[in-house]
């Protein structure tokens, strides 16, 4: 009786042995017609979803990126041949599980880092000035806003620019594309009241040296328009309300 269980036993080993060599087989001949019997070439994926700044020893070690097969005619002509390639390096930017991981995409840490100064765009400059909560409206502006800069003349108070782009509060610079935290508002007098601007140098020029600042934050999408100078004489003058 023993032996009989045993036969049973080596036989279904046996059987489903060959019924795995089967289906390995079979799926072998549907990849093969589906790439058309075309040439593989071995190509690295991201294996797992990878977070910029990631290491690359840390991608390879921790089997973030595998090596896998592709028909040639697929394989991009900067896919690394060596993963070893990426050690020492960081990753640019956030990568997605299935992407071929390919030259560029790992950076040397020193490439992938922002300053402050790549943030400004070009002809312009940065310029900082100080404001209290109530000219800077109640500390409500947050980088990446625009703003109406109103200052003190002789002949009253009149804009001196609008629709002027935030480059930073305090030393939080306004985010960048690609960028997941979001920008809150900190409340009270954010970042010290210290607001940078990104202008042209004349406007860098003309903020240094205005007077008695006033702040107005606008819209989304708001038009500048000409504004008239507001003075003890004309500060009753016009309508009864302000939307009219």
């Amino acid at each position: 009786m023993g032996n009989r269980r045993t036969v049973i036993l080596i036989v279904a080993v046996v059987v489903a042995l060959v019924a795995a060599g089967a289906i390995y087989s079979y799926l072998n001949s549907v990849q093969d017609r589906a790439y058309n019997n075309a040439k593989l070439v071995k190509v690295y994926r991201v294996d797992k979803d990878i977070k910029k700044g990631l290491p690359g020893e840390t991608a390879i070690d921790q089997d973030y990126v595998k090596s896998g097969d592709i028909p040639q005619q697929y394989r991009p002509t900067t896919a690394l041949t060596d993963i070893n390639a990426i050690r020492g390096k960081v990753a640019l930017n956030d990568l997605s599980a299935g992407q071929i991981v390919v030259d560029g995409m790992f950076v040397e840490p020193r490439a992938a880092t922002v300053s402050f100064a790549q943030r400004i765009p070009p002809g312009q400059v940065a310029v900082t000035i100080q404001v209290d909560n109530i000219r800077g409206v109640a500390g409500l502006i947050v980088p990446g806003d625009q703003v109406n800069i109103m200052a003190q003349a002789q002949d009253g108070q009149r804009y001196l620019f609008q629709n002027v782009n935030v480059l930073a509060v305090g030393n939080t610079p306004a985010p960048q594309p690609g960028d997941t935290t979001a920008t809150t508002v900190a409340g009270g007098n954010a970042g010290g009241g210290l607001m940078t601007f990104a202008v042209p140098p004349l406007a860098a020029a003309k903020i240094s040296v205005a007077s008695g600042v006033y702040l107005t934050l606008v819209p989304p999408g708001n038009q500048p328009i000409a504004v008239p100078p507001v003075n003890p004489g004309n500060l009753f003058q016009g309508p009864l309300t302000p939307y009219a």
